[in-house]
């Protein structure tokens, strides 16, 4: 099969503009690692690892199992170590990062002295035309509909709304499972996606199964955005917010319970290798391109 152009496989040196979402104790080295194999970029959120010696150990992990390119994301607060952090990305060989929670100029030029790329996360263009001036290379527009925090504005129109205005690289996050979804993406300006909700039913993803299994029995009417849960609007599988409710004992550990996904629970119907699907999506956006050459007239 073909690879897929466009100016983030570039680049990253990657053959599908496909990214695994760095999503919170759902993706771990497993799951970067099966992306990556696969073709896309896989990542992870260094807040799933709680000292330095475990992101160390899973970063070794990563690379005895690919030499392929992976990304993370990378919390810019003081209440992450994220300076050693960092240090110890750059050393295993990590050129893509994902900001959160700060400047991206505190990592820009270290980063981008190792030939990496650094993209900020925005809602809005307000956002985004802050990250332009912070030096990042690219962004992500969250869109409405995605896993986790998220925006209010459909991706396919903050998209070409973030591209023209800001004039970056847009990547499109939010609602995305299938091939055909990247496609609508990339047609209206997006240099790469972020696949999430799809890749948490698979056999490396680190959820629970019941939490698997509720992302495939969901229909998109079964998310709920709300900002109860850690005060800011992300989207959440409404039947897990209703459970733990009920169950006020739970404390300070809820959350673990509380399951978080977006509306393209829709496209997803049983659990799969992550490699799998990312090779199923290039392999439906190479046949709907083709299919879309045949609706011209002359």
């Amino acid at each position: 099969m073909l690879g897929i152009k466009t100016v983030f496989t570039e680049m990253l040196g990657i053959d599908y503009p496909i990214i695994g979402a760095p999503m919170f104790l759902v993706s771990y080295e497993e799951l970067a690692v099966a992306v990556s194999r696969a073709g896309g970029l896989g990542t992870i959120p260094l807040p799933n690892y709680r000292t330095l010696a475990d992101l160390k150990k899973a970063l070794e992990s990563i690379r005895k199992a690919t030499d392929k390119p992976i990304g993370v994301n990378i919390h810019l607060s003081g209440k992450f170590p994220w300076k050693e952090q960092l240090a110890l990305c750059l050393d295993y060989g990590v050129r893509f990062f994902l900001t959160a929670l700060g400047d991206p100029r505190l990592i820009a030029n270290e980063v981008h002295a190792c030939g990496g790329k650094v993209f900020a996360g925005v809602v809005s263009l307000e956002q985004g035309l802050r990250a332009r001036n912070c030096g990042v290379d690219g962004l992500v527009a969250v869109g409405a509909g995605g896993g986790g925090h998220c925006g209010s504005i459909p991706a396919l129109i903050l998209v070409p709304y973030l591209k023209e205005k800001v004039g970056l690289p847009v990547i499109a996050a939010g609602g995305i499972s299938t091939g055909a979804q990247m496609a609508a993406a990339i047609a209206v300006g997006a240099c790469a996606v972020i696949v999430g909700t799809r890749l948490i039913a698979t056999s490396e993803a680190r959820a629970a199964q019941a939490y698997k299994d509720a992302v495939i029995a969901a229909g998109p009417e079964d998310i709920v955005v709300t900002d109860r849960i850690t005060g800011n609007p992300a989207s959440w599988l409404a039947k897990s917010i209703e459970k733990v409710e009920k169950q006020p004992q739970l404390g300070s550990k809820r959350w673990l319970d509380i399951w978080s996904a977006g509306q393209s629970v829709a496209q997803v119907g049983e659990i799969k290798p992550a490699g799998e699907i990312i090779k199923d999506m290039a392999r439906e956006y190479s046949e709907v391109c083709r299919c879309l050459k045949n609706t011209l007239v002359p």
